[in-house]
């Protein structure tokens, strides 16, 4: 089992706005280098794909994606079922997020907690570098959304 737990600040965006881009699946795909939005179902759900790279491992894990959003509260929850582009690589992941008011600063605060369980024959090279990964696309997607909001009137 993987875990992420991420926090990031979002500079001088209110969170109303940072709310607006995290509910919107095609604006979260923007920020997110290497993943695709796919084919929009009846249910809901979404295809989506996701281009990682883990040491010289380059793998492309295709999903299913539910997006469960509560605007009232300003949280949200992703879950992903898929595999690799390969098909020896299953995995399941759920995360959610919360937007909150930056009290110190002004902007907004997100948070960020899931769990991702991977098996199959990619399973090691995958969980080894994990952490380093997370670490790395959380930080390339803040900045990405943190641009995105800089250029729009956002208080």
């Amino acid at each position: 089992m993987i875990e992420i737990n991420e926090q990031f600040e979002v500079p001088s965006a209110a969170p109303p706005f940072v709310w607006n881009l995290l509910s919107d699946p095609h604006a979260v795909v923007g920020c997110v280098p290497g993943a695709a939005l796919g084919e929009e179902h009846e249910d809901g759900s979404f295809d989506g794909s996701l281009t990682v790279k883990f040491g010289p491992a380059k793998v492309t894990f295709r999903a299913r994606i539910d997006l469960d959003l509560d605007q009232s509260a300003m949280t949200g929850r992703v879950t992903a079922r898929g595999k690799d582009n390969q098909g020896g690589t299953r995995f399941k992941a759920s995360m959610s997020f919360k937007v909150t008011d930056n009290a110190e600063n002004a902007g907004t605060t997100v948070l960020i907690k899931g769990e991702n369980e991977i098996t199959g024959k990619l399973a090691g090279i995958v969980e080894a570098g994990a952490k380093i990964v997370i670490k790395r696309m959380a930080a390339e997607f803040s900045e990405n959304l943190a641009a995105r909001c800089a250029g729009a009137n956002t208080a």
